[in-house]
């Protein structure tokens, strides 16, 4: 299933999540830079070279001002809220999409696909009035008439089996095979920045008793090493990679299971159960995840 299959609310609502990130991101990384950068400078012993002392000291007060300015943004933007609660408005309707093309409640079989349309589109408003940051920027989007797309028609018209087996494809196999994914990168870029991490730290503790036997430096790179360490320690927090793989990891362990369990399924009853199993496991990752967020 494409992202065109999808209410056209939540491709606004995917867009607006990763422009939020990505200028999240960047912020961070050059808030990291700067902070890089006037370490650098002001790890070398200027007095040596008076006629650049004034000039590096302006540099990095300007430097300094800057990167107050760039968290300031942050603070009052809010990027990262926004990004989280972006995902957390597609997410949730990429959920209430499969419950209507499976039929389970509010969407059940019994009532006709004009009543399931319009539960469908009541429960799209609830959802984006739970994210009020958001909101504003989405709404408009509600209002547009292809909310409910042909894709979404044609697999809810569909029999009892070709449901399922569009399931177990479409949904459940490629939501385990995408948390596997992401919690096997997490995990390895939380191995690399550990070692990075130590490996800054013995070089700052060598570098520092190197210059304890110099004496005079015209550089002193322990300040500088040190720096870095702290900037690759809040990248690291920033990217939660221990976090994600642990909850990524587990999300797809319980994936895996429930698609073991629908590959045996054989009525419409257990077909039901076993979307809303689905679906509440996949859910539950995105409202634990948003609730550590905020």
């Amino acid at each position: 299933m494409e992202k065109q299959d999808y209410p056209k609310l939540y491709r606004e609502s995917d867009i607006l999540s990763i422009d939020a990130k990505r200028k999240h991101f960047w912020i961070v990384r050059s808030e990291i830079a700067i902070l890089l950068f006037i370490a650098g400078i002001t790890s070398i012993a200027w007095d040596q070279v008076p006629n650049l002392r004034v000039a590096v000291e302006i540099s990095s007060a300007i430097l300094l001002v800057t990167a107050v300015f760039l968290s300031a943004i942050l603070q009052m933007r809010k990027y990262d809220l926004v990004s989280f609660s972006g995902r957390a408005v597609g997410e949730s309707i990429k959920t209430e999409s499969w419950k209507f093309m499976m039929k389970t409640e509010p969407y059940n079989g019994a009532i006709s696909d004009s009543v399931a349309e319009e539960r469908f589109i009541t429960r799209l408003g609830e959802i984006l009035r739970r994210q009020p940051s958001i909101c504003s920027e989405l709404a408009p989007f509600l209002q547009d008439d292809k909310q409910i797309t042909e894709f979404m028609r044609h697999i809810r018209g569909l029999t009892f089996q070709n449901r399922q087996t569009e399931y177990i494809k479409s949904r459940l196999e490629d939501q385990r095979l995408w948390y596997a994914e992401k919690a096997g990168w997490n995990k390895n870029q939380e191995s690399k920045w550990f070692i990075i991490t130590w490996m800054l730290q013995l070089a700052a503790i060598a570098f520092a008793i190197v210059v304890i036997g110099l004496g005079d430096y015209a550089i002193n790179p322990v300040s500088i090493l040190t720096t870095v360490g702290a900037c690759v320690f809040s990248w690291t927090h920033a990217r939660s990679y221990r976090e994600l793989s642990q909850s990524y990891g587990l999300t797809a362990q319980e994936l895996s299971l429930l698609e073991s369990r629908a590959r045996l399924i054989s009525t419409e009853e257990e077909l039901v159960e076993m979307v809303e199993d689905v679906e509440r496991t996949i859910s539950r990752e995105h409202t634990v995840w948003l609730v550590r967020r905020v």
